[in-house]
């Protein structure tokens, strides 16, 4: 932000003696090229992976091992179904892939001496792919009556217990990423054309700040509005569900100057007004009104553009007690 170089000098209305004594403050001018603007957008932390975890297929529950709060790797057996069942089905599939191994081996001995035809050995072939393939389906049916981890992460809810009869796609637990977080935060179309994909940019939470990669942003609004959702990817875990907000220092090519914002009066036609004071011929300060467009506003202080020059003395506090063309006597 830049400093103001501000002075304040007694002056008398010369239009009415019957003033008492005004004091002026006085703002002087300085041109920039440009000026800096600060924007914070609020947005959500959310894990970078998170899952509802349900069974492939139905049965009882046998057991839950894991609760609330509980850290997982990638893999752990989290729950699992009574597998007495699938097991006795996979243990008749390998029975009927044992025979129609040794059926097939016979077979092949017997086609060699020429006593079967190649229509017998093609039939048992396909009896024992069949009997494989059964032993295949089987152990995959097993191995869906376990939910495993599919990620290291924490368990965020359990939904049943031990005992409960489940149908597939129902879900058992919920699981979110323990390793990295995004958030998500909706920025203006304008903001977003500054911005770079893959560059970092600072956030702050909880008066910390942390740097997050810009990953990718939607095309178009759900909502109707101009704004769209942009996704920025942390190094560091952060606890999910934390506010955060997007902090962005932008430089704007604009000719103009910073003044008080109480300097400015609203004027016609969405522009302001500002009262200049300058010497005369006569070294008289006269006051002059200049029609400004107001570009930027931050705190206290507005950035404006205009027939301005640099060095201009602003009427900046006070000025309500002159008048366009009024002349200053100065003491």
């Amino acid at each position: 932000m830049n400093k103001f170089i501000t002075f304040s000098c007694l002056i008398f209305l010369a239009v009415n003696s019957a003033f008492a004594d005004n004091s002026l403050e006085i703002t002087t001018l300085e041109i920039q090229k440009s000026f800096n603007i600060k924007q914070r957008f609020p947005g959500k932390i959310l894990p970078l992976n998170y899952s509802k975890l349900a069974f492939e297929v139905a049965g009882k529950i046998d057991e839950v091992k894991v609760d609330i709060g509980d850290a997982v790797k990638f893999g752990d057996i989290l729950a699992f179904l009574d597998p007495a069942e699938m097991r006795a089905s996979l243990n008749q599939a390998i029975a009927r892939y044992d025979l129609a191994d040794q059926a097939l081996n016979r077979f092949k001995d017997l086609k060699q001496k020429g006593f079967i035809s190649n229509q017998e050995l093609d039939r048992a072939n396909s009896d024992y792919l069949i009997a494989k393939a059964q032993v295949d389906f089987y152990s995959v049916k097993l191995e869906q009556t376990k939910i495993r981890a599919p990620f290291d992460g924490f368990i965020q809810n359990r939904f049943f217990d031990s005992g409960t009869v489940t149908s597939p796609g129902i879900a058992i637990l919920e699981i979110i990423d323990s390793t990295s977080v995004e958030v998500h935060v909706s920025v203006p179309s304008n903001v977003i054309q500054g911005l770079t994909i893959g560059e970092e940019y600072s956030f702050a939470i909880n008066s910390e700040s942390y740097p997050a990669k810009f990953k990718r942003f939607t095309q178009m609004s759900s909502q109707g509005s101009d704004n769209r959702l942009c996704i920025f990817e942390f190094d560091t875990f952060i606890n999910p569900g934390s506010i955060s907000f997007l902090q962005l220092n932008q430089t704007k090519e604009k000719r103009g100057a910073w003044v008080p914002l109480k300097s400015l009066s609203q004027g016609t036609q969405g522009l302001w007004n500002i009262y200049t004071v300058t010497k005369d011929q006569n070294n008289k300060y006269r006051v002059a009104k200049e029609i400004v467009e107001l570009i930027y506003v931050e705190g206290n202080n507005a950035f404006i553009s205009g027939t301005i020059s640099n060095g201009d003395m602003v009427v900046s506090g006070g000025a309500e007690q002159v008048i366009d063309s009024e002349i200053l006597n100065v003491n």
